[in-house]
């Protein structure tokens, strides 16, 4: 699978810029791949830029109120895309909904993030996904290098503590994302910052447990330095739409290289 996850910000029903999680700012995408900021023809031109066909999909207006963008996911899962989606699965219980809405599930993972969540029990939904036989995803999401969560005993929680409880309930993977780095381009993977001995800290108590991230990923060098950290895949949107990832670059970093046809539109 390819190391680079592109990310698709999902708002109103269009594909949005993410910067440094200040919602309010977000703009539709102005993008090198394509004109347009409908999330099926982003998808298929980041597919023809890239190869890659699983996204992570933040619904931005789930975490506003909505209720999830059903017809969004189903739509880029029946094009042939792998998606991991980050809502809000918490409130009104929508993940109860998750068998009934997305009937082709084969290549969908759940992303339940932190800033979700208030309280330790509300980390049994990752449980609950499992039991529906759906792969959940943790994302330990700060904002300033501060743990970022709803109001509740989470906040007093060391990084390290919410990880172990994850994994204890069954989590595999986990996303370590800081959201005043999304959209900056202003560079990542430095082994000296905090990711990384919080990195080398999980591999160390959590041998078993794959490590995604991202945020201000310039070019490829940024993504080797994340691999190369640690990480098994790296988040990428802006660097995709500057067109600084070449599909040589992307070549030299997937693992498993396979001959893929372009999507038409």
């Amino acid at each position: 699978m390819n190391p680079v996850i592109p990310v698709l910000d999902l708002m109103i029903s269009q594909v949005v810029l993410a910067a440094q999680g200040d919602r309010e700012t977000y703009r539709p995408v102005h993008s090198k791949l394509t004109h347009s900021s409908q999330p099926i023809d982003v998808a298929k031109a980041i597919f023809n830029q890239t190869g890659c066909d699983v996204l992570y999909l933040a619904d931005i207006d789930s975490f506003n109120g909505a209720n999830p963008n059903w017809n969004v996911y189903n739509d880029l899962l029946n094009a042939g895309f792998g998606l991991w989606i980050d809502a809000d699965w918490v409130s009104g219980d929508h993940y109860q909904q998750i068998i009934e809405k997305i009937p082709q599930r084969e290549r969908l993972k759940i992303i339940l993030s932190s800033e979700t969540l208030a309280n330790f029990t509300d980390m049994d939904l990752l449980t609950k996904l499992i039991e529906l036989n759906i792969a959940p995803i943790f994302s330990l999401d700060k904002k300033a290098g501060k743990l970022f969560t709803q109001p509740g005993n989470l906040a007093n929680a060391t990084s390290l503590e919410l990880i172990q409880h994850a994994f204890t309930k069954g989590v595999r993977e986990l996303i370590l994302l800081d959201l005043e780095s999304v959209g900056t381009m202003a560079g990542c993977g430095n082994s000296e910052n905090e990711l990384g001995p919080l990195i080398q800290e999980i591999k160390q108590e959590l041998p078993d447990i794959k490590i995604i991230s991202g945020g201000g990923v310039r070019h490829a060098n940024d993504i080797q330095s994340l691999l190369e950290l640690g990480c098994e895949h790296v988040l990428v949107a802006s660097a995709i739409h500057q067109c600084q990832l070449t599909p040589d670059d992307i070549s030299d970093l997937t693992t498993h290289g396979q001959t893929t046809q372009a999507f038409t539109s």
